[in-house]
């Protein structure tokens, strides 16, 4: 049984093709292949396939390059991809909206937060500099106060 590809997809590729190449998308169909018929060589394959990675949102992997020699072959498998992401995505049960989107706001004041304690975090070496820097007041008042302190501190 084969699988009838949507016209759409194709049509996505197609026009993506015709814009790299500079053609009419109407002078190229599903069964020219890439090499052959449409001159392209293996960086212009690649630079093609990332492109469709974009326009479809989807990943190609490297060990699935071999196959996809034409038009033809590459909408097939983009159709394949697309619908095994539509059912890897579906959740079991549909979420409220609502629910949605007070979980992506959680995540942000989440992220927020951590991104306020790091920032916020002193440095081991500040942390010695501030403790010095009291250490040096505690005993500036002491001097100040008209105790004498025969110790020298310095700041290190």
């Amino acid at each position: 049984m084969t699988v009838r590809i949507d016209p759409a997809v194709t049509a996505k590729i197609i026009q993506a093709l015709a814009s790299y190449l500079k053609r009419d998308p109407a002078s190229i169909t599903e069964a020219h292949h890439l090499r052959d018929d449409l001159g392209l060589d293996s960086v212009a394959i690649i630079e093609l396939l990332f492109e469709i990675e974009e326009r479809f949102k989807l990943q190609i992997p490297d060990q699935d390059l071999p196959g996809l020699s034409t038009v033809g072959t590459v909408a097939a498998y983009v159709q394949q991809r697309l619908a095994e992401s539509k059912t890897e995505s579906k959740p079991a049960l549909p979420k409220p909206v609502a629910a949605a989107s007070k979980s992506k706001a959680a995540k942000s004041t989440k992220m927020k937060t951590k991104l306020t304690k790091t920032t916020s975090t002193k440095s081991p070496s500040t942390k010695k500099a501030a403790s010095a820097k009291s250490v040096m007041a505690s005993k500036s008042k002491k001097i100040s106060s008209g105790k004498s302190v025969k110790k020298k501190v310095t700041a290190r």
